[in-house]
C-alpha cells in the first residue's frame, strides 16, 4: 500500500539524514554529560530522568534497523505494519522486538538506584 511505501521512503530519508549529519558534526555532547537544572527535584524525578537518558542512549546505540524497529514499535504500529515498512517478516519483527525489550530491561536494571 501507499502508506507502507511512504513510511519506507521516510525511513530511508531519515537514515540518510542521520548518517550525513553524523559525518558533518565536529562536536557533540553525550546525553550523560548534558546538564539540566532540575532544582529541588525529588528522588523519583531524578530516577525517571536517569531512566529516560538511559533509554535514549540505548536507542542511539542500536543499528539503523533496530532503531527504526524500536521507534515504529513505540509509535504503536502493528507487527504487520512494521514488517511491511522495514521489509522483514512479521515473525522476525516479533522476535527482534522481544529481544530488544529484554535488552532494555537488563540495561535499566543495571542503573544505580538512588
Amino acid at each position: 500500500p501507499f502508506t507502507t511505501w511512504m513510511y519506507r521512503v521516510a525511513l530511508n530519508v531519515a537514515i540518510s539524514y542521520v548518517r550525513s549529519t553524523v559525518r558533518r558534526q565536529r562536536h557533540t555532547v553525550p546525553l550523560d554529560e548534558e546538564r539540566h537544572d532540575i532544582g529541588e527535584a525529588d528522588t523519583q524525578d531524578l530516577e525517571l530522568e536517569t531512566r529516560i537518558h538511559a533509554l535514549h542512549r540505548f536507542i542511539a546505540a542500536q543499528n539503523d534497523l533496530d532503531r527504526a524497529l524500536l521507534l515504529l514499535y513505540l509509535e504503536d504500529h502493528s507487527y504487520r505494519e512494521i514488517a511491511e515498512i522495514i521489509g522483514i517478516s512479521e515473525t522476525n519483527v516479533g522476535t527482534k522486538v522481544n529481544r530488544l525489550k529484554q535488552r532494555i530491561r537488563i540495561s535499566l536494571q543495571l542503573l544505580p538506584t538512588l
